[in-house]
């Protein structure tokens, strides 16, 4: 008698897989492995989740440039100076990455930064309004994996209130 027979429960045998429950087991698995070797090897980010993400699979240069992007404003409190400003939902209520997904827009119609700073008075109403916006790309100059200091600044897309 077994644990489970003298508690008072039956106990049953075990489930055994037929042959048709595991050719589909095998086909899945075949089919699993080769999507996941083929992403592996021509894969890009589309290939999502059959390939990895080239931001995780692959490395920059020991010498270059790291890209980093970001805003800018103008505000009322200094109409005349450019101000770093955070990209982030709790300031303009997109993430950088929604910026950065949409750069060739914004560059085609630079008017789409306005709803930013609609956003912005939205969520921040006792700051001062902004006048003007701008995204830009700052370029961290590194050699050997070091930053030199030395930071290059590109600016994408520049809009002002009328």
């Amino acid at each position: 008698m077994n644990v489970g027979e003298s508690a008072g429960f039956a106990t049953a045998e075990p489930l055994r897989l037929g042959r048709v429950a595991k050719a589909w087991r095998a086909v899945l698995t075949v089919v699993l492995v080769a999507l996941f070797c083929a992403g592996s090897l021509v894969g890009n980010d589309h290939w999502w989740p059959f390939s990895p993400w080239r931001m995780f699979s692959t490395s920059q240069a020991a010498t270059g440039s790291v890209w980093s992007t970001g805003i800018e404003v103008r505000t009322a409190d200094a109409p005349a100076e450019w101000i770093p400003a955070p990209l982030s939902p709790a300031n303009v209520g997109v993430n950088r990455a929604e910026i950065e997904g949409r750069i060739p827009q914004i560059k085609a119609d630079p008017a789409r930064l306005g709803t930013l700073a609609e956003s912005h008075a939205r969520l921040r109403p006792h700051s001062a309004p902004w006048l003007g916006l701008r995204v830009v790309v700052h370029k961290i100059v590194v050699v050997d994996r070091k930053p030199t200091g030395e930071v290059e600044t590109d600016v994408l897309a520049e809009w002002s209130a009328s």
